[in-house]
Parts: C-alpha cells; structure tokens; sequence
C-alpha cells in the first residue's frame, strides 16, 4: 500500500496542474509588475514635465553675453557643457538670462 500522499506534493509551489501560477505565487508577481510598471511611469512622467517646463530664449531673455558679471556657467540651472533646467536650447557658458541663480 502506498504511503501517505500529501495534497500537491507532486508539484512545485508555483505550478498548477495546468501548468499556470498558483495565488500563491501570481499576486506577489502581480505585485512586481506594478511596482515596474509606476517607476517606469514615473519617469516617464519627470521627463515629460521637465521637456514642457522650459521656456523660449526669449522669455527668458537670454543673451550670449554675461550681463553685469553673471553668466550661465555660475548659475544653478546650467547644466555644461550647454543645456539649462529653465531655458530651452543650446545655452552657452558665458551666455546670461533674467532667472540666473548663483551657485552656493
């Protein structure tokens, strides 16, 4: 006589007869997918906004000159070699705009 049989002792925790994910294993799996799913959004969200948050040129009124002893490349915003977080564009070291910011 056989010995005695244990419920599902013949398949793995993550196996059904059907070969699909038991609850046990599908929720935390589902549980990773969203996790992925809201970084992913997220980032794509942060990209988004700052690509929209940029201003023209001439809002800004940016020039290619420092003005007054100030220049892009001693503001917080100036990200080298030539991009700015506020002002859309290529944006040059020495250039200057009306929301300069001194580094701390």
């Amino acid at each position: 006589m056989p010995g005695p049989t244990h419920r599902n002792s013949s398949r793995s925790r993550t196996d059904t007869a059907g070969g699909a994910l038991s609850r046990r294993a599908f929720f935390p799996n589902l549980l990773g997918a969203g996790a992925l799913f809201a970084a992913a959004l997220t980032i794509a969200k942060s990209q988004i906004a700052e690509a929209q948050s940029k201003v023209k040129k001439e809002v800004a009124k940016y020039q290619d000159t420092p003005k007054n002893g100030q220049k892009c490349a001693d503001c917080r915003f100036f990200r080298p070699p030539k991009e700015c977080q506020l002002v859309e564009g290529d944006i040059k070291p020495e250039g200057w705009c009306q929301f300069f910011a001194k580094k701390e």
